[in-house]
């Protein structure tokens, strides 16, 4: 049994997800708790992340859909780790407007490809 990775969305009733950096193994889950408004936790790609698709994109894609905290707050979507390559995720609310905020969170980063050079695409995009 893998470990459970926990990432906070919106936390402080901010646009991020906390930590925004996670190395999760094969087999980990990670789960998503929503805090706070209407967000998503969707894959993207890295170099242009705003906005996601729906339905996320890559080879293990995952997309929560919208999870509106403000009826629901606590509510939680997890995921399987398939593999420890990279995967880039954002919200897709307000057409990619959240990821432009810095609401980014990578997942198994790289040292060619990083967490910080991710949210830096994601304000350009």
């Amino acid at each position: 049994m893998g470990v459970d990775w926990a990432v906070q969305v919106g936390a402080n009733n901010g646009f991020t997800f906390t930590p925004n950096e996670i190395h999760p193994a094969i087999g980990d889950t990670v789960n998503f708790t929503y805090l706070t408004r209407n967000h998503s936790a969707t894959t993207t790609t890295f170099t242009s992340p705003c906005p996601p698709p729906v339905g996320g994109v890559g080879p293990n894609a995952f997309d929560s859909g919208f999870h509106d905290a403000v009826s629901a707050p606590g509510s939680t979507f997890t995921t399987t780790i398939l593999d420890t390559e990279p995967h880039w995720v954002s919200c897709m609310q307000a057409a990619g407007g959240h990821c432009r905020l810095d609401m980014t969170l990578a997942i198994n980063p790289t040292a060619d490809q990083t967490e910080a050079q991710f949210m830096a695409n994601a304000r350009a995009s």
